[in-house]
């Protein structure tokens, strides 16, 4: 596809703005999303996903730019969006265990046995009975420890 093309020469020149109009004229709204994200150009990123792609897409983007920044940048841009507790329980629920704690601890305390639980399940999955006995007990369910 001849929009396509432009869009990765544009893109590879450095002109965004043109390579994002092709990449969208192509119907590639993630070609224009992943260029921005490359070229840490979150708030284009965010932009295009909201206006372009699916009904989740912009809620995807924004659980990645607040990966990027981590801490309390991370919080503060998923509350300004409406998106904090989605971003722990996606973290939380795709074993990505560390941001869903670091975004509990600095903003929702009460999601901590939560996750703790979804952290024992997936660790005894993986066949790490002793940790996982420490993450139920954190979690306040010492019986699952015990079920194990």
């Amino acid at each position: 596809d001849t929009h396509l093309h432009l869009g990765k020469e544009l893109e590879a020149d450095g002109h965004l703005q043109e390579a994002e109009y092709h990449y969208l004229e192509a119907k590639d709204w993630k070609a224009a999303v992943n260029m921005y994200r490359v070229n840490n150009m979150w708030d284009e990123a965010y932009r295009v996903a909201k206006a372009h792609g699916g009904a989740n897409s912009h809620k995807h983007v924004a659980f990645l730019w607040a990966k990027s920044l981590g801490g309390e940048a991370a919080v503060k841009l998923l509350n300004k969006f409406g998106l904090l507790e989605m971003a722990i329980d996606h973290a939380a629920d795709n074993n990505i265990f560390d941001f869903a704690f670091e975004l509990a601890r600095l903003s929702l305390k009460q999601k901590l046995p939560e996750i703790h639980f979804k952290y024992g399940s997936f660790l005894e999955d993986e066949g790490k009975f002793e940790e996982a006995e420490v993450e139920f007990v954190k979690a306040g369910k010492p019986k699952e420890a015990v079920l194990m």
